[in-house]
């Protein structure tokens, strides 16, 4: 097999690298939207894939693999953040709601010392 033969047989696997990068980008950047059309991109590419892959393919199937791996990461990341500043507004609204039962009732609202 020449190497133009190699190049040619791993064109598409390259491109599934180059389609998971991007999404880690996406994602880094929470643009969802984005890596929604991107996943139709790459499902198109699948479907069209020989199976098994060539074993030239290993290479760039491995880097897929792990960039993906960073992308489910990234998300878990932004999911927590979410989750965390969720709480935080919960915990405010809550905080607000207390003080303003207190003085809706007259009564002066109690300050806790710290120390």
């Amino acid at each position: 097999m020449s190497a133009l033969g190699g190049g040619e047989q791993t064109a598409p696997y390259e491109a599934i690298v180059a389609l998971a990068e991007r999404e880690l980008e996406l994602a880094a950047d929470g643009a969802y939207a984005e890596m929604a059309q991107l996943a139709a991109q790459r499902d198109q590419l699948l479907a069209i894939l020989p199976v098994p892959a060539p074993p030239a393919a290993r290479d760039a199937l491995t880097r897929a693999l792990l960039i993906q791996r960073r992308v489910t990461i990234e998300l878990l990341r932004r999911r927590e953040q979410v989750l965390l500043s969720a709480r935080r507004v919960e915990l405010q609204k809550r905080t607000a709601r207390g003080y303003g039962g207190a003085l809706a009732s007259g009564r002066a609202p109690r300050v806790h010392a710290r120390g």
